[in-house]
């Protein structure tokens, strides 16, 4: 009994020892392991097709700059439509104010100058009325097609006129330059926002003065009479 025991055993004992040999034959498989190998292999494909198939880098279409026309610079023209500037007249019950054109002292109606000529027309007028014209008073355009120099239409007292005297008020003018008859009217103007007293011109034809000759031109100075010298003053 007890010798069969014994060989029990020990079949057991090398029934078990070759298990144990058999199970190290093969080695164990490490999960992790595995997927590392298959991530390489997946990466290592992917490099190989990329390379193999570059991707097209886009070609940038250039761009179209828009560039802007030079622009020709309109020259000033002069205006050849009649404005009328609408400025109330003082009452007449009212005769504080007032003003006679005397005469033209330079360029009378008709006066012949050059296309784009500077000049300097003057009027000689007398203070009728009862009070002095100060230097807030001025000389105001009315109508016509000729404005002042600078396209002004006033022009202030450089100074003070008072009842009784005479004086002379300039106002600078530059010729159109397309030939033609210009003129424009202009008045008193006080500091109360009234115009007044008789209305002044100037009346001009803008051309080549037709020779005369080698004459010499007479050259007009204008006069200093009563308070007032021959200028203009600004709005």
């Amino acid at each position: 009994m007890l010798k069969r025991r014994m060989l029990f055993n020990f079949i057991i004992v090398i029934v078990i020892g070759m298990l144990l040999v058999s199970c190290k034959g093969k080695p164990s498989i490490d999960p992790n392991q595995k997927m590392t190998e298959v991530a390489a292999t997946v990466q290592a494909g992917l490099t190989q097709a990329a390379a193999s198939n570059p991707t097209a880098t886009p070609t940038l279409e250039p761009t179209a700059t828009a560039t802007p026309s030079p622009q020709t610079p309109t020259p000033l023209t002069a205006i050849s439509s009649p404005v009328t500037v609408l400025v109330p007249t003082q009452p007449q019950t009212s005769t504080a104010d007032n003003a006679l054109f005397i005469t033209d002292v330079t360029y009378p109606d008709g006066s012949v100058v050059k296309p784009g000529e500077h000049i300097v027309k003057t009027w000689k007028l007398q203070n009728t009325g009862k009070t002095t014209w100060t230097k807030e008073y001025s000389v105001l355009y009315l109508e016509g097609v000729l404005y002042g120099a600078g396209s002004q239409l006033m022009f202030r007292l450089p100074a003070e006129v008072k009842p009784g005297d005479f004086a002379e008020i300039s106002v600078p003018f530059i010729a159109p330059t397309t030939p033609g008859n210009y003129g424009s009217f202009w008045k008193m103007y006080n500091s109360s926002g009234y115009v007044f007293g008789d209305p002044f011109n100037i009346s001009i034809i803008v051309g080549e003065p037709t020779p005369t000759g080698n004459a010499p031109t007479a050259t007009i100075t204008p006069t200093i009479t009563g308070t007032v010298s021959a200028g203009w003053g600004t709005p």
